[in-house]
């Protein structure tokens, strides 16, 4: 028996998914996220000059959308918000309100996929990295700092493993490191051949090997605070980073750092097979058997980072000459270090600003977690890091009202479902803003509004995270690292 239903061509996008979403069993958060990819489609035909009715909606028109999207949004995500369009789609012209379907006929092709080793980790992904690092070091497993760094500088192994103790730059608040042009780059990176044969002759450098070139790479705060506690009492040409064995980062050893933290995110399973009846006369114990990994599909790589990063670097807005020069995929690579910090002050201030709003957006997620239990909804706030970036660029001290205005929003987040559970009914779709720049001479309204900024206050003894080093923040949760010797 046919449904009734009583939407139409002419009806909205939106009053469609109204009827649309009741039909369906989705958690709370699918059906916030559906619901967000169907207003900003409606959105973006309004900014077309179309109305957001189904009847103005053809393949042309999907496909115009899926190449501006591009601009914006991974094919991840993209193939997420395609995927919302066609069941709703797809549910209608099984009722015979539309005809077809030109979602289904759209093809999201991920240019990059065949040269990727590994998948790229979405933000709620990420943020679970993130905390089981910290986790994981805190039963004595040596991961945090090799993680943390691959994470937020998207460094190839091969200069991971040449790091030393002398890279950490305090003055600078980030890493030097020596780049050859030869081995750290890219295969694919064909750009860079043909730079040194135009440029070879012209280029001068002091330096006694021209090839190899000083690099730079900004970090986050409470990474930096990290790596001086944790170098304290190394040498400065002892290796920096060490893997499970607590050996120098070679060998495959940070693939190894990555699996176990997949193993303890249960995303590879690890089995022996035949254990204890092998080898009995081993003198130095029952060997554990044959070692079989199953992996599953959320596996990653370290490589995986990379690919992570600069998507999210992306996505958040930063500019591509800014994440190409993090990856080291341009002629920003070749000057003098003192020369490009200069002339490249745009894109380091743009990837340290980018750093240091993942890594508040991750402390405060775990602080609320631990202390309060109390969970972020990540891929809703990931939706406004675009404006957060814009806003801390601008200045750096906005860190601060974000991570104010996560505390206010996850509190408030908690006060609405207590009302909910009590049977006073609140909306269910009270999301997330990025708080708006003001001027600190004007008092703004208290409490939670997602428009209207307010000054930071000490909320739950939280207090915000210092930009530079002059007053350090505590350390979250307690770890202990391993000190090279």
């Amino acid at each position: 028996m046919m449904k009734k239903t009583t939407i139409t061509p002419e009806s909205t996008l939106l009053e469609g998914f109204n009827e649309f979403e009741k039909s369906q069993p989705w958690s709370k958060n699918t059906r916030r996220s559906y619901r967000k990819n169907v207003i900003n489609l409606s959105d973006y035909m309004l900014k077309q000059g179309l109305e957001p009715v189904f009847r103005n909606i053809d393949y042309e028109f999907v496909k115009k959308w899926e190449n501006d999207q591009r601009k914006r949004y991974s094919p991840v995500s993209i193939k997420q918000h395609k995927g919302t369009m066609q069941s709703m789609f797809s549910y209608y012209n099984q009722l015979g309100v539309i005809t077809g379907n030109p979602f289904s006929a759209l093809k999201v092709v991920n240019a990059n996929k065949p040269k990727h080793h590994s998948r790229a980790l979405n933000i709620v992904e990420l943020y679970q990295v993130y905390k089981a690092a910290f986790e994981l070091q805190e039963n004595g497993v040596n991961v945090l700092i090799p993680v943390l760094v691959d994470m937020f500088t998207a460094l190839r192994v091969t200069s991971l493993e040449k790091l030393t103790v002398r890279s950490v730059s305090t003055t600078m608040n980030g890493l030097v490191y020596e780049f050859d042009p030869k081995k750290d780059r890219v295969k694919e990176d064909k750009l860079l051949d043909q730079y040194l044969e135009e440029e070879g002759d012209k280029h001068t450098d002091n330096s006694p090997n021209s090839k190899n070139k000083d690099f730079f790479i900004p970090l986050p705060p409470k990474l930096m605070q990290l790596l001086v506690q944790y170098i304290e009492h190394m040498k400065p040409d002892d290796a920096l980073l060490y893997g499970l064995r607590r050996k120098p980062l070679i060998n495959k050893q940070m693939n190894y750092v990555i699996d176990k933290v997949c193993e303890h995110l249960g995303w590879i399973r690890v089995e022996y097979k035949n254990p204890e009846d092998r080898d009995q006369n081993n003198t130095k114990g029952k060997r554990k058997g044959e070692k079989i990994v199953h992996k599953t599909e959320k596996h990653f790589t370290p490589h995986g980072l990379r690919y992570t990063l600069s998507t999210l670097l992306h996505e958040m807005g930063v500019s591509d000459d800014a994440i190409r020069f993090l990856l080291g995929h341009s002629k920003y690579e070749l000057g003098a270090l003192q020369h490009y910090i200069l002339s490249d002050a745009k894109y380091i201030k743009e990837i340290r600003a980018a750093q240091v709003i993942i890594e508040t957006l991750f402390e405060t997620a775990m602080e609320l977690e631990s202390n309060y239990n109390i969970t972020l909804d990540l891929e809703e706030i990931y939706e406004e890091l675009p404006n957060v970036f814009t806003n801390q660029k601008k200045d750096k001290n906005y860190i601060h009202l974000f991570k104010e205005h996560l505390v206010k929003y996850a509190s408030c987040k908690l006060e609405q479902k207590i009302l909910n559970q009590s049977g006073d009914r609140r909306s269910d779709y009270f999301t997330f803003k990025a708080p708006e720049l003001y001027n600190q001479m004007t008092v703004p309204p208290q409490g939670y509004i997602p428009h209207t900024p307010t000054p930071y206050q000490s909320i739950h003894g939280m207090n915000p995270m210092s930009y530079d080093h002059a007053n350090t923040a505590p350390f979250y949760p307690l770890t202990y690292f391993y000190m090279g010797k």
